[in-house]
């Protein structure tokens, strides 16, 4: 389980399209665990299409984004990107399973495509 899960759950239950959260209160919601970077450099929010970065994925596999950044202030406005899939919560523990949709999600967030881009084949 990533240690930004907390974040990512929030983000996914919330029914705003835009929300501002200071460094101290996602702090606070992931166990006081936001490193040092994530105070004092500003790419440290950047919205990755990489794959690079488990924090980013934390808000991009639920549809969110970083729209503004203010590091005077200490804080993030999240901007949901798209419409949310399903109403199931991100799962909760140490199993770390996603639903397709979830993973469809994330996969398209890290690689900047649309979901419908992308096919997930399960053999067995």
């Amino acid at each position: 389980m990533s240690k930004y899960q907390a974040l990512t759950n929030f983000l996914n239950e919330i029914d705003q399209d835009e929300v501002t959260m200071t460094f101290e209160s996602i702090n606070d919601l992931i166990g006081g665990d936001l490193p040092e970077s994530a105070f004092k450099h500003r790419p440290w929010w950047a919205n990755r299409k990489d794959g690079l970065g488990s924090q980013n994925l934390a808000w991009q596999s639920v549809g969110w984004e970083t729209r503004a950044v203010n590091m005077e202030l200490d804080e993030v406005t999240f901007t949901k990107t798209r419409p949310k899939k399903s109403s199931q919560p991100i799962a909760h523990g140490r199993t770390g399973l996603l639903t397709i949709a979830q993973a469809k999600a994330g996969l398209a967030a890290t690689f900047g495509v649309s979901e419908e881009a992308i096919e997930i084949n399960i053999r067995g």
